[in-house]
């Protein structure tokens, strides 16, 4: 009789799979785990007498995860052999495990306050690694010779088998401290923890840290009026989540996974509000170097800090540093509506990533690369690769990249991106409708071979704006001339706006947010609790979206003195009704029932809402293992 125990992990990672069967060899239990797009299944003989010890023991060691899911557990009489993902070696770029972590804490470890602690299966590895095939040689750690106790653990300890990154205190990086008179360094353990203890006694009394991290360097303060703008707020312990922040189990599951994504959730106590207002990006630590701090802060009496990314140049009180070089990724957002989650943008968690590609093509799109390497197809950042080969480049235009391949192809962001959701669905050559939303609304037609812009966007100028809206109808001249005796100041900020700039970003000017962007908008919204909008003007001619009658509308409902959080909701419903319309216009004109949404626009929750009543009969399809924003366009590259 065979113990079949069953794991949803919606990924093609491998990490948590591999973790299993290192855990597995460790304890020494004979099973066999199977990992498919969906799910890892673990099948082991029932009458095994470790095998409560393993499910016991694995219960605690087993990392929290983004892609995990429901488990079940079943019982069959025949053993069981499944196909299983191939298991190619890529550099991890999440949080330390928690066997990794209980060494970094245990004052009795070689890594005691050693914020490099990893294994095979966790931890910064992306950051060291300068080119592939991923091995010690290829990493900024060559020249760091192994002392002998981690030489022995390549060998004897399951986790860390041949582990390329194996280091410890002993043999490791040295860290320093700088303020503007002396160096400190950090050389044995005492040195390590004293460094991370006066780091975070610092930024309690109120002075700033520049620390490098392995996702780049990052100013870290306590949070002031003064200084929360635009900063990413850093939880310290996850007790204090549930005082200070209004969360659902999914988006607290989400924080304190491994992956450790950004996250925007509505604030919940009086002093977070009166920072940031009704919403905030948090997150939890992410790296060694940022859990290790996050410890002494609380030692130091705090519960959260707050950190702005920046470069070695920035001013600061104090620098910890050390000489490795580092590759930094862009940090991943998620979205959460209920069971769904969603990324948004970014590149930490996601990348590297290994997808299919039968026709030896290579793509390039936001200086991500997806290239055969050794039979597989990794997307990763271009400078891993030392060399491109394949039967054709696809680009995306814009990108300053010249090939030199007679088959170069040049694609727009809207058909890579929906040819992304095509593939991942297994849905390349069957018809569909798309929409992609980001900065510009586009609804597209995929009749099998290509995609056709179906409703293109009517060009959006923000330059002599005011003479747009005031030709736009009659009264649209005294509206503009109200406007300016009521807004002086935005009046004068929009008529001399410099450069391309999108509708959400002129959107945010007009109504006077800090952060002039898609996401204060977002933000603002989220901070209305109460249910309907208003009708916000699109001016639909030829089904085509008028940007500048959409603006008019809000410069209407402005002079009426609408709030702007219930402005900034209504705009999401106003759109999520337009979709609504056109779609089923669309999809009455051909034969498919296939709907696809791309961009990150749809990350918001009012958007995403409505979306849900006027097309939730269609059941949209977006990406799962790709952001639905920009950098799916090199998967989507592949296929165009």
């Amino acid at each position: 009789m065979y113990f079949i125990f069953q794991l949803e992990f919606n990924s093609t990672k491998t990490y948590i799979a591999d973790f299993i069967r290192a855990y597995a060899k460790q304890i020494e239990i004979e099973l066999d785990v199977f990992q498919d797009s969906k799910t890892i299944t673990i099948s082991a003989m029932s009458n095994d007498e470790k095998l409560e010890a393993f499910l016991q023991g694995l219960e605690e060691v087993l990392p929290a995860s983004l892609f995990l899911a429901k488990s079940k557990h079943f019982f069959r009489e025949e053993k069981l052999v499944l196909p299983t993902i191939n298991s190619t070696k890529l550099p991890t770029n999440i949080a330390p495990c928690p066997t990794c972590q209980k060494e970094m804490f245990d004052v009795s470890s070689r890594r005691y306050y050693y914020p490099f602690t990893s294994c095979n299966h966790c931890g910064s590895q992306h950051p060291f690694l300068d080119q592939y095939p991923y091995n010690r040689a290829n990493s900024s750690m060559k020249f760091l010779v192994p002392c002998a106790a981690c030489e022995e653990e390549r060998k004897s300890n399951a986790l860390r088998v041949d582990y390329p990154l194996i280091s410890c205190i002993d043999c490791g990086i040295g860290l320093r401290m700088l303020d503007k008179e002396t160096e400190h360094m950090a050389l044995d353990k005492g040195s390590y923890r004293k460094l991370f203890e006066v780091s975070g006694r610092a930024i309690a009394l109120g002075k700033t840290v520049l620390m490098k991290t392995m996702n780049g360097y990052r100013k870290f303060f306590k949070v002031s009026a003064e200084n929360a703008s635009s900063s990413t707020l850093l939880m310290a312990s996850a007790g204090g989540f549930n005082e200070h922040l209004m969360l659902v189990q999914q988006e607290f599951n989400a924080l304190l996974s491994i992956e450790r994504p950004l996250l925007r959730v509505a604030t919940k106590s009086d002093e977070l509000k009166l920072l940031y207002g009704s919403s905030v990006l948090v997150k939890f630590p992410d790296d060694g170097m940022s859990m290790l701090l996050a410890r002494e802060i609380l030692n130091a009496g705090l519960e959260y800090i707050a950190y702005v990314e920046c470069d070695s140049s920035e001013e600061a009180d104090f620098l910890v540093d050390f000489d490795l070089p580092l590759t930094s990724q862009n940090d991943t957002k998620i979205f959460i509506n209920q069971d769904e989650k969603l990324f948004v943008s970014g590149e930490r968690i996601l990348f590297p990533q290994v997808v299919k590609n039968d026709n030896g093509i290579v793509s390039l799109a936001h200086d991500l690369l997806a290239v055969d390497g050794d039979g597989e197809t990794i997307i990763d950042s271009i400078e891993k690769f030392t060399s491109i080969k394949g039967n054709g480049v696809h680009i995306l235009e814009g990108e300053a990249f010249e090939s030199g391949h007679e088959n170069e192809k040049i694609f727009p962001q809207y058909k890579a991106s929906m040819m992304s959701v095509l593939a991942e669905h297994g849905k390349v050559g069957q018809k569909a409708i798309g929409v992609h939303f980001d900065g510009n609304l586009n609804f597209l037609y995929y009749n099998g071979k290509e995609i056709i812009n179906a409703v293109p966007p009517i060009p959006f100028e923000s330059d002599n704006l005011w003479e747009k809206i005031s030709t736009l109808r009659e009264g649209s001249d005294r509206l503009v001339g109200n406007y300016k005796k009521r807004y002086p100041k935005i009046w004068e900020r929009l008529d001399n706006l410099k450069g391309n700039m999108d509708i959400f970003e002129v959107t945010a000017i007009t109504l006077g947010l800090e952060d002039e962007s898609f996401e204060g908008i977002s933000a603002e919204a989220l901070s209305f609790l109460g249910k309907g909008g208003l009708q916000i003007d699109t001016r639909v001619k030829d089904n085509r979206f008028d940007n500048y009658a959409f603006l008019t509308s809000i410069m209407s409902y402005q002079l009426g003195d609408v709030e702007n959080s219930y402005m900034c909701y209504s705009i999401y419903e106003s759109f999520g009704d337009y979709i609504g319309e056109i779609v089923p216009q669309l999809i009455e004109k051909v034969e498919t029932r296939t709907v696809i949404l791309t961009g990150e626009t749809f990350a918001n929750q009012s958007l995403y809402g409505r979306i849900q009543r006027t097309l939730g009969i269609y059941k949209p399809l977006m990406n799962k293992s790709l952001p639905i924003g920009k950098e799916n366009a090199v998967y989507g590259g592949l296929y165009l």
